[in-house]
């Protein structure tokens, strides 16, 4: 019982204006303004367009899709409310019935609605003048003007009709333009390889792109709020928060970066290079738009390079140009907070007969052991480095005095002299050390690698294993 109601409700919810222009056409007829046809046969093609503009019947007729068949369901709308017009005698002048039947099926089907629509009118208008000036159908509106002005209505729903239409195609170009970019953007985001989120002023991510699933291993749900910005690596919180304080202080033309490690849902510490605007004040996002990538391979790259071009290949100590640059950093390090640097040049002894009985490769080995040996006695804030060959140099900052440099390389002689060995077989080599000591402001970096070289030459002099301290005449150490 209930379904039976509800159908019935449906049925003159979709049909309501027929059945309104029925009872108006029976009001119309009290008066004499009617027509003076049976009411039935009004009620015919009024109860055809009620049958005919139910859903179900229109998908039907279309074959399940509303923008196909328009040239059968357009004029058979048209056609029977143009019936209804002429039979209560007023024709054309009720024509507007036929925009507001295009303004429906516009809403359905789209711009292609109108020349169905069109087309429909104006046949109908004809056929019904047709059959007025021949006497078949009652007329208020007799004569030859009322052909005028039916020509005229049909003229103006014509035209009406194909601006609608323009209108509308316009509308869905600019709607399919929008989709379009929706769906290239949304395709973007969904496989793109970056990262985008999007903060509020506070700076907790208020969105996240699906990204986040295969390049960090997250779900975009959790990086929301604060959470994104506790993953950033406590090295890098200084340069995050100093990201986030330009963005506030710039609007969205100016672009900011950053390479900052982040972490991944596996616990790994991962670089990413971060570009991001300030678009808090643009009215579609309302947000800090940020792209972020993973560069760990680019930057694992470029450590590799960085590190070959500062690093001897065999020994996998630094090399001459990077002892230089050391040493004037720690000269001027040295001259600012007033203590002396001392520079070592150590030597071997002995090892071209190395390489002569041995051949190169175990002469290899043997520089591999010695550097081995100069790690294990310098510092962290030292710098030991193979110059060239069998030659090596030691920076030592921050010494008190010459002793402490001269017990440095001591202990070089002696750890050389006490492992030079290769696979068991022990060699007969040692190395002979030069010391200068550089004190506040008194020598640059070339005359401290200089002195230390002569004072390796004078210490070779001498006989292998042994150590010399160049010292100048005219400079005075007080501390010593």
């Amino acid at each position: 019982m209930r379904n039976g109601y509800l159908k019935a409700t449906r049925f003159v919810r979709n049909g309501v204006e027929p059945l309104l222009v029925l009872a108006a056409v029976a009001v119309l007829r009290r008066f004499g303004l009617g027509g003076d046809v049976p009411l039935w046969v009004v009620a015919v093609p009024l109860t055809v367009t009620t049958v005919w503009m139910q859903p179900q019947v229109q998908l039907r007729v279309a074959g399940g899709h509303t923008g196909r068949r328009l040239w059968l369901r357009i004029p058979v709308h048209i056609l029977t409310t143009t019936a209804t017009m002429y039979l209560i005698g007023w024709g054309a002048l009720l024509a507007v019935a036929h925009l507001h039947i295009l303004a429906v099926h516009l809403r359905q089907s789209g711009s292609r609605a109108w020349r169905p629509a069109a087309a429909a009118s104006i046949t109908g208008i004809a056929a019904g003048q047709l059959l007025v000036g021949l006497g078949a159908l009652p007329s208020y509106l007799g004569g030859y003007p009322s052909h005028g002005l039916a020509l005229l209505v049909a003229l103006g729903v014509a035209t009406t009709a194909r601006t609608l239409g323009a209108f509308v195609s316009e509308r869905e170009q600019a709607e399919a333009a929008t989709r379009l970019s929706e769906d290239r953007f949304r395709a973007l985001v969904r496989d793109g390889s970056e990262v985008i989120t999007m903060s509020n002023a506070q700076g907790d991510a208020t969105w996240v792109s699906p990204a986040a699933r295969t390049m960090m291993g997250y779900q975009p749900e959790e990086l929301r709020g604060k959470v994104m910005r506790g993953l950033f690596h406590p090295e890098d919180e200084t340069a995050s928060r100093e990201l986030f304080t330009r963005l506030l202080a710039s609007d969205s033309t100016v672009e900011h970066s950053a390479e900052l490690r982040v972490r991944h849902a596996d616990g790994s510490w991962h670089w990413h290079e971060i570009i991001a605007r300030n678009m808090l004040a643009h009215p579609a996002v309302h947000a800090i738009v940020s792209h972020q990538r993973d560069i760990t391979e680019r930057r694992e790259a470029q450590d590799r390079i960085a590190y070959a071009a500062s690093h001897d290949g065999l020994t996998g100590l630094a090399n001459g140009p990077t002892l230089h640059r050391d040493l004037e950093r720690a000269l001027a390090q040295g001259t600012r907070y007033q203590y002396p640097v001392a520079m070592l040049y150590v030597d071997l002894d002995g090892f071209r007969t190395v390489n002569d009985l041995y051949g190169h490769e175990v002469g290899d080995r043997l520089l591999q052991t010695v550097s081995h040996v100069l790690r294990r006695i310098t510092r962290d804030t030292d710098t030991a480095a193979r110059i060239g060959g069998d030659e090596f140099g030691v920076l030592l900052t921050r010494v008190r005095n010459a002793e402490e440099a001269l017990q440095v390389a001591r202990r070089i002689v002696e750890g050389v002299a006490g492992n030079a060995a290769v696979a068991g077989v022990r060699m007969n080599v040692g190395c002979s050390v030069g010391i200068a000591l550089a004190y506040p402001g008194g020598s640059d970096a070339a005359t401290i690698l200089r002195h230390a070289t002569t004072a390796m030459q004078r210490s070779k002099d001498r006989g292998r294993n042994g150590t010399t301290l160049y010292v100048e005449e005219e400079v005075s150490a007080p501390w010593m």
